[in-house]
């Protein structure tokens, strides 16, 4: 096994967030009357949430989604085949870090498999905010992390952008098929994680 670190981002990553993410936008979309005629989905992948209420929205809209989501995000569970998956790893001498946008919420999210992690970064870390390295940076250095042998794995550009800027290796986990031909450049990609197998 040549990758040991793996730096996993947390919301349609590690778990399946994003239905219940997109239902609450579109939700408080209609409250503050806002029209999108493209893919939202797609949209949200591609930049963030926070961005679509920056080019769309306000901060009201914003400060609503967030409240809204947690409201509706009750029943949050990791994707199939990510607990396997992260024991395997841990099994054959790997370790676990998380690098999320979603706020402290993420350790309850998180539930059992808190241990399997050796540090979460949530957004009350106050990092500058992915793909800025800063928090992969802190990780690296930290723990001694090997560039090479380290990799981020995420579901958004900004993800594979962050780890490019740190200099390790990068995992794109694009299930829906948004991203062609790898035009994020990232060194592996995923379509489903039952077919992960530590081999890279």
């Amino acid at each position: 096994m040549t990758l040991k670190n793996y730096i996993w981002d947390f919301d349609g990553t590690l778990f399946d967030t994003y239905p219940v993410m997109l239902r609450a936008l579109k939700q408080v979309m209609i409250k503050h009357q806002i029209h999108y005629d493209g893919d939202l989905a797609y949209f949200i992948k591609k930049y963030s949430i926070r961005e679509f209420a920056k080019q769309y929205g306000t901060d009201a809209l914003l400060d609503d989604y967030h409240q809204l989501e947690t409201a509706l995000q009750t029943q949050v569970a990791s994707y199939p085949g990510i607990p396997a998956i992260l024991k395997q790893i841990i099994d054959t001498g790997g370790q676990h870090f998380i690098l999320s946008h979603r706020d402290d919420k993420t350790y309850a999210y998180l539930g059992e498999l808190s241990p399997l992690f050796t540090e979460i970064i949530t957004s009350d870390n106050h990092f500058a905010r992915k793909p800025d390295p800063e928090s992969l940076t802190y990780l690296i250095n930290k723990y001694q992390l090997k560039l090479d042998q380290t990799v981020m794995v995420g579901d958004r550009p900004l993800d594979i952008l962050a780890g490019q800027n740190a200099g390790i290796k990068t995992i794109l986990f694009d299930d829906a098929g948004f991203f062609q031909a790898n035009e994020l450049n990232a060194d592996y990609t995923v379509t489903k994680w039952e077919n992960f197998k530590n081999e890279y």
